[in-house]
């Protein structure tokens, strides 16, 4: 029978296993390196939940781009090894990495920050899961599940625009600057360097293979919806993908965890909302013959490409 623990006695719990730990951590690792295993878990043991005030302070925290690129390179190149640790082949070549880049070119235009990230990386992950990530810098990873459980190019595309969404509005800085601040202010010597922070095993794969708060996933959503239905094709198709997954894990666990606990939203709480997402785009920028594109995803040609009938 698991125990639950109040919120605030788990924070403390962590604070003081932080302290603990961090003497033998930090002589471990390179000078300037976080001293802390995992600064998510001590900024949060030490903090308590982020206030906005703080998310403000955060926020302040300048990132170069080359710090950016830096950092989610490092990650990327570590998350490579961990996938390939698992037994899937990562590729950032053949004909779907191909069909991808043309769908995420299709979609980048109408990102704030297009001019930024000009330059993406591809990879596809041949694995069942049904997953995309992103890392700072722009590195883009597609798993092969997510390709096969999108009935069509328009669920895609929400799919792709999610993804770009995360980079456009900085959701990935955050845990950066998280980074940076504590490397300064608990520590930390010298210059901010990304390779001494990494030395850390296992930083990475706390930090950055964790999904992002629920807020986030929500924004990223709206986002992927509003730039599908802006490239013309239909993003209810992207709802209902997560109607699909919705049922297909409909009672495989425990689903009464509380959504402000959550990592994401419910899958039908994303439908949902971009259900009524839809209608307002609808509302004020009508569009008719939205594409769907069942052709175009069987055959990995894109719409700007060949147009189908439907």
């Amino acid at each position: 029978m698991a125990v639950m623990i109040p919120f605030h006695v788990r924070n403390i719990l962590v604070l003081a296993v932080s302290l603990l730990v961090a003497p033998a951590a930090a002589a471990q690792q390179p000078r300037g390196a976080f001293p802390f295993a995992d600064p998510q878990a001590f900024f949060n043991g030490l903090f308590g939940e982020e206030t906005p005030e703080e998310r403000r302070r955060l926020e302040s925290v300048k990132i170069s781009f080359e710090e950016e690129k830096r950092f989610g390179n490092a990650a990327a190149r570590q998350y490579i090894e961990h996938l390939k640790q698992q037994g899937a082949e990562v590729t950032d070549r053949g004909r779907d990495v191909e069909y991808l880049r043309r769908l995420v070119e299709t979609v980048r235009p109408q990102m704030e920050k297009a001019r930024k990230y000009r330059r993406l990386t591809i990879y596809v992950v041949d694995s069942p899961t049904t997953d995309a990530r992103t890392f700072p810098g722009g590195t883009l990873f597609f798993f092969r599940g997510m390709l096969d459980f999108c009935e069509n190019e328009a669920a895609l595309v929400g799919v792709v625009g999610h993804e770009l969404s995360h980079l456009d509005r900085g959701h990935l800085l955050l845990p950066l600057r998280r980074s940076k601040f504590a490397q300064t202010a608990f520590g930390g010597q010298g210059a901010f360097s990304p390779e001494e922070f990494f030395a850390s095993a296992g930083t990475m794969m706390r930090m950055f293979t964790r999904p992002f708060r629920p807020e986030d996933e929500a924004e990223a959503d709206l986002d992927g919806a509003t730039w599908t239905y802006r490239a013309g094709y239909d993003p209810r198709e992207m709802g209902k993908l997560f109607l699909a997954m919705h049922r297909r894990d409909a009672g495989k666990g425990p689903d009464f965890m509380p959504a402000f606990l959550r990592t994401h939203p419910f899958h039908m709480d994303r439908f949902r909302a971009i259900e009524d997402r839809y209608e307002h785009l609808n509302r004020a920028e009508p569009a008719e013959n939205l594409y769907i594109g069942a052709a175009n995803l069987r055959r990995r040609i894109p719409r700007s490409e060949r147009v189908f009938p439907e």
